[in-house]
């Protein structure tokens, strides 16, 4: 198991109290004149993380991801790569807003680090 994520070919940590693998089995229900309930569950289920990244001003080395570079890969509409904490590969397209906190009120200081919270579903 991995101490991060590899999102677009870069590491990025995540804070273990706001990161939620999410399994998302798509259905729809209602009530029917009878009082019963009409449920209608889609053909699979997908994988969805949701919750913060940790993207520091400075990056680490060359393997670890900067917010310069979570900003690019969250502004491309695409699919990407993705890399989960157990080291599964998917496909995945990152959903917004993606709202970012900065840990010190010197944004642009080099110790800086940057939450940014995410939305990703596998293809």
């Amino acid at each position: 198991m991995n101490n991060y994520i590899v999102l677009d070919n870069k590491r990025y940590k995540t804070p273990s109290k706001s990161w939620f693998p999410v399994l998302n089995k798509p259905s729809t229900v209602r009530n029917i004149s009878s009082g019963d309930l009409d449920v209608t569950y889609g053909p699979a289920c997908m994988n969805e993380w949701q919750g913060t990244i940790e993207a520091p001003v400075t990056s680490y080395d060359q393997n670890w991801g900067t917010i310069a570079d979570l900003r690019a890969t969250l502004k491309k509409r695409s699919s990407l790569s993705f890399q989960d904490h157990y080291g599964d590969n998917y496909t995945v397209h990152v959903l917004g807003p993606f709202q970012e906190r900065s840990l010190t009120p010197m944004w642009d200081g080099t110790s800086n680090v940057f939450l940014v919270s995410v939305r990703i579903v596998a293809e």
